[in-house]
């Protein structure tokens, strides 16, 4: 008989976890090497952290798991983190705004309704937070941060980017509403064919220049001339082409290759400027973006801000753990008679402090899932036997057995 997991939700069993560890290790070693730092933010957050700030849209907010916090006076609604980037706006807000450029990183668990079957509820991500860094340069420490990460895993990473300022800045020619720009841009995506006749009637022009646009990839700031020869540059249009512009050449100067696609800004909701979208393999492990009016937005000063996440359920997908090799300590399984309990495990204390891996026998393990079998004596005798070639050699004590291994005893 098993028991079902709560739905969405998924277990991690070893070989998962060697995986979700490596990568996690990765992108750790990689963002200390970049001077970033570590936080951690709670699971529950207040829900109008994210409502009063307009970073939770109302197709988001049917998505979160939210519910009253009852254990306090207020009742006030809490909700468990569904994005990683709004708590740590707040937890700068809270405690760093001394700092004028923040660089932090975190490894976090999100939580959402599933959005299809499949897509889970619990999901993990690394992500990046340069805080008060402004510019391409920002932009492009991002990209090539995350793209190293993918590369040090051995994956090929591919970055797509799109501009906020550029669609809310084409799409205002079509929709005067910025909150309805976001639904109108995922329903032309989508080829919402109601929304289409509808535009087709109204700005058959700038539909077909949007429709042309969004078809179109391009790999230099030259694909922008697309932007004037489709559509009327307004005065917005033309500050955001100018900084997509600028932060597409500072990622030709510092050698970060990506593709130019404005579709891939689909979800653009908070971001301000550039968005990043990673795929390995045409699958999406990634994304983020410039997000500058966040900061102000949580009650802090007005800074700069951009980030990324990679996400670790998809990335596991791609790491195949042969590829690696593992330095793995001998591992020792260590047997001993009844009444001898203490001496086997100072022996195994022994071998940890060794740099060894050890375990005390419990059961009835399979000896060949060990390189060595320490079996310790009535008379007190270390006897170590090779499971691969039956040897067997034996020693007074454990300094003696690490010595003959190569290894080094512990001095205490």
């Amino acid at each position: 008989m098993t028991q079902e997991r709560c739905r969405g939700c998924r277990d991690l069993i070893p070989e998962q976890m060697l995986k979700f560890r490596l990568a996690e290790s990765v992108f750790i070693d990689t963002a200390l090497k970049w001077g970033y730092e570590e936080v951690r933010t709670p699971t529950l957050e207040y829900l109008h952290l994210f409502t009063a700030t307009g970073t939770l849209t109302p197709g988001m907010l049917g998505q979160v798991f939210s519910f009253l916090d009852w254990d306090g006076w207020s009742g006030e609604r809490v909700v468990m983190r569904p994005d990683g980037t709004i708590p740590i706006a707040r937890l700068y807000t809270d405690s760093l705004t001394d700092r004028e450029v923040a660089r932090l990183f975190y490894v976090v668990n999100t939580f959402l309704f599933e959005e299809k079957p499949g897509s889970g509820r619990e999901r993990w991500q690394c992500g990046a937070e340069l805080i008060g860094g402004s510019g391409p340069l920002a932009d492009a420490e991002l990209a090539r941060m995350a793209l190293e990460t993918l590369e040090l895993l051995g994956l090929e990473g591919r970055i797509k980017i799109s501009h906020s300022g550029v669609i809310q800045a084409v799409l205002a020619q079509l929709e005067p509403s910025p909150e309805a720009r976001h639904k109108l841009f995922d329903d032309i995506l989508d080829g919402n064919e109601s929304v289409m006749s509808r535009l087709a009637e109204s700005n058959p022009e700038l539909l077909a220049g949007l429709k042309t646009l969004l078809g179109v990839t391009g790999t230099s700031s030259n694909y922008l001339s697309n932007l004037r020869s489709l559509f009327g540059y307004s005065v917005e249009l033309e500050a955001a082409a100018g900084d997509f512009a600028a932060t597409l050449d500072t990622l030709d100067d510092v050698g970060v290759p990506y593709e130019i696609d404005l579709a891939s800004g689909r979800g653009f909701e908070y971001y301000t400027g550039v968005i990043f979208h990673l795929s390995v393999n045409g699958a999406t492990v990634g994304g983020g973006g410039r997000y500058d009016n966040l900061i102000a937005l949580m009650g802090g000063p007005s800074r700069a801000a951009a980030g990324f996440a990679l996400y670790l359920d998809e990335l596991m997908k791609f790491i195949d753990m042969a590829e690696y090799e593992m330095e793995e300590p001998d591992r020792f399984l260590v047997n001993f008679q009844p009444g001898d309990e203490a001496r086997a495990f100072a022996v195994a204390t022994d071998l940890r402090d060794a740099d060894y891996t050890a375990e005390i026998k419990l059961g009835d393990p399979d000896v060949m899932d060990y390189d060595w079998v320490l079996n310790i004596t009535e008379d007190g005798l270390l006897v170590l036997s090779d499971t691969e070639t039956d040897e067997e050699f034996e020693f007074e004590t454990v300094e003696e057995l690490v010595e003959m291994l190569g290894g080094e005893a512990s001095e205490e």
